[in-house]
């Protein structure tokens, strides 16, 4: 099933590109001129006068002396009489055909050279234009791809670049084509994908595409037939949780002992029905299906979804293991928990927000109970978006985000509730806020819609609740004791921030740590470089930290004022990997979080340092 997943994501990409192009072509033949794109804008019809035939020679003579003719038929060229004798006819004049040209009054063979096609040429031309040039051709031609004869081309200096072509057989005008003419075969070209120049619609290219268009609905349908199968396709779902129903299930703990009978609603997916009773699953990619975490055991026959079958094991899935984002409790009659952690829900106040970049914003929240929430520095907090829809657009919102909330104001969000997990940026302890930074997922194009979690907790005005659980501790520092000496090194970028800062003021702060710590943080530009003045104060207070910030798109206007490092920060981190950090590679921690690009490559980057995958941490939050 993957490989046809792939292969629908492939061929709807070439499908999708080939019918731009038969749009854009299509439009471009409604709005073109007729006469420009016909080439013919300075043609003139060629009204041959009468040439004396009193004195031309028999025909039959003319037969004898040139055998091997099919036909012979009388012409006049620039008013002279000729006989045209062929000698292998085609189908059309622009298939090959074989021509002998005869002057009626001599009876001697004729050619057309170049003085005569340029008369010819001059004699089918109207416009302003002189000759440039004559030259005589063999096929194939740019602009002439059905042709098969020899030509005279000749070329017009006039403003629509005119060239006249004659048969240098015949001396029959075989075309007058321009610029408007040749841009026009450029579309037909694209328009019947004549990518090989064949002239025709019926080549090889129209057969592939219309194999592969034909895969394209096949591996559709198969995939639509697949996700049917595996609930995908309920009544709650298509109509926004209208037609949910409540079901009890059955819960059971790892040991198989009973925990009772839960009321599960069947619009929600397990995790986050689950949440609802205070029971939390692994899951850090907030029930994308991507982490792989929130394992559950079923009974076997449960549907296993395409994100099942990624994530787990062929004997995992023959044992009933699926995960609880992927299904809802439509499906089963009861479960069992395989790794729970007690949830505890909590009612948030949002005290502040504001933009700390052009993208993200630092989000300050406390307990409407009061109580002062412990956890270790990494925690994340899963927040629950309610169906709702924006109503108003942040005060503090910076002119280049305007058409991003335009955007989210015309969303609507009914029938969209979810959660999302957002990282804690603070984790010495020390207080009863709660801080996160959460970069707001704008649209790409006019086809998808804003992120629904960030456009909803950006736009969360100071005063509102919103309802969270947690925190969840799965990222952390290997080693917190104050008297480690292994190095820690934290790379980072984008709202990856928030953890590693966590990470960076506990070690500093709480645990007053004198170990190494190197900070890389990769940013576009230096208004991307969230928290750098409090960064440089710690690495001017502690001399065992050092902050390495990292530009990837350093701007003309600030090109001179930033003599910083520049590129992507993983490079960065491989060039001291080879110097400083080279003597402490078997025993240095490495903390990760960030997008997955930078993620990946980093991990790629390490791994062929030989380091150990017990040194490395990562947060992903995709």
């Amino acid at each position: 099933m993957l490989l046809i997943k792939k292969m629908h994501k492939w061929l709807s990409l070439l499908v999708g590109l080939q019918l731009l192009i038969w749009l854009g072509t299509g439009l471009y033949f409604n709005l073109m001129d007729p006469l420009g794109a016909s080439g013919n804008q300075y043609r003139v019809r060629v009204t041959e006068p009468s040439a004396d035939l009193t004195q031309v020679v028999e025909p039959k003579q003319v037969l004898q002396d040139f055998k091997g003719s099919v036909s012979l038929s009388q012409i006049s060229l620039l008013a002279k009489p000729y006989y045209l004798l062929t000698h292998d006819k085609a189908l059309y004049a622009y298939f090959n055909n074989d021509y002998t040209l005869v002057d009626a009054l001599t009876g001697k063979q004729a050619f057309v050279d170049e003085t005569m096609a340029k008369s010819l040429a001059i004699a089918s031309y109207k416009g302003p234009g002189k000759i440039v040039s004559a030259v005589k051709q063999w096929p194939p031609f740019d602009d002439r791809l059905k042709e098969k004869n020899i030509l005279w081309r000749i070329d017009f200096d006039d403003e629509i670049n005119t060239r006249v072509y004659l048969d240098a057989g015949s001396g029959r005008l075989a075309a007058h084509t321009n610029d408007d003419k040749r841009i026009v075969d450029i579309a037909f070209m694209l328009h019947f994908m004549d990518y090989t120049e064949e002239g025709s619609f019926n080549n090889i290219q129209i057969i592939v595409f219309a194999v592969f268009t034909l895969f394209f609905a096949f591996t559709g349908l198969i995939w639509t037939i697949e996700l049917g199968f595996n609930g995908q396709y309920t009544l709650a779902s298509l109509f926004g949780g209208r037609f949910a129903k409540t079901k009890k299930i059955k819960i059971y703990d790892k040991h198989s002992k009973s925990l009772g009978k839960l009321a599960m609603s069947s619009h929600e997916n397990l995790l986050d029905s689950l949440i609802n009773h205070d029971i939390a699953l692994p899951s850090t990619c907030g029930g994308g299906g991507t982490c792989g975490r929130c394992k559950i055991k079923v009974e076997s026959k449960v549907n296993m979804t395409s994100a099942d079958k990624s994530q787990l094991t062929e004997q995992e899935l023959q044992a009933g293991y699926r995960l609880a984002c992927q299904h809802n409790s439509d499906e089963l009659k009861q479960l069992t928990l395989v790794d729970v952690t007690k949830a505890a829900s909590h009612e948030l106040r949002l005290i502040s927000s504001v933009f700390i970049s052009p993208y993200i914003k630092e989000l300050r929240f406390k307990s409407v109970s009061g109580e002062r929430l412990e956890f270790k520095a990494g925690a994340f907090m899963r927040f629950f978006i309610p169906a709702a829809q924006s109503s108003s657009i942040p005060v503090d919102l910076p002119a280049d985000l305007l058409h991003h909330w335009q955007q989210v104001l015309h969303m609507d969000y009914e029938h969209l509730a979810c959660s999302r997990n957002y990282s804690l940026a603070n984790g010495d302890g020390q207080t009863d806020e709660l801080v996160f930074t959460v970069k707001m997922q704008t649209s790409p194009n006019q086809k998808v819609k804003p992120g629904i979690g960030s456009s909803y907790i950006c736009n969360l005005a100071p005063g509102k609740t919103i309802e969270a659980v947690g925190p969840f501790e799965e990222f952390f520092a290997i080693e917190d004791k104050t008297d480690s000496t292994s190095p820690m090194v934290l790379i980072g970028s984008g709202s990856g921030m928030a953890p590693l800062k966590a990470l960076i003021e506990e070690q500093l702060i709480k645990f007053n740590s004198s170990r190494p710590i190197h900070f890389y943080f990769g940013a576009r530009t230096q208004a991307d470089l969230i928290y750098r003045d409090a960064f440089r104060q710690l690495a001017a207070t502690f001399p065992n930290f050092k902050y390495i910030p990292v530009l990837s798109r350093v701007t003309s206007t600030e090109g001179n004022s930033w003599d910083g490092a520049k590129g992507y920060v993983q490079d960065h981190l491989a060039e001291d990997l080879s110097t400083e950090l080279a003597s402490s590679l078997g025993k240095a921690e490495f903390y990760l979080c960030g997008p997955s690009p930078m993620m990946s490559s980093t991990i790629e980057l390490l791994k062929s340092r030989q380091v150990d995958d017990s040194q490395i941490a990562f947060d992903d939050f995709t």
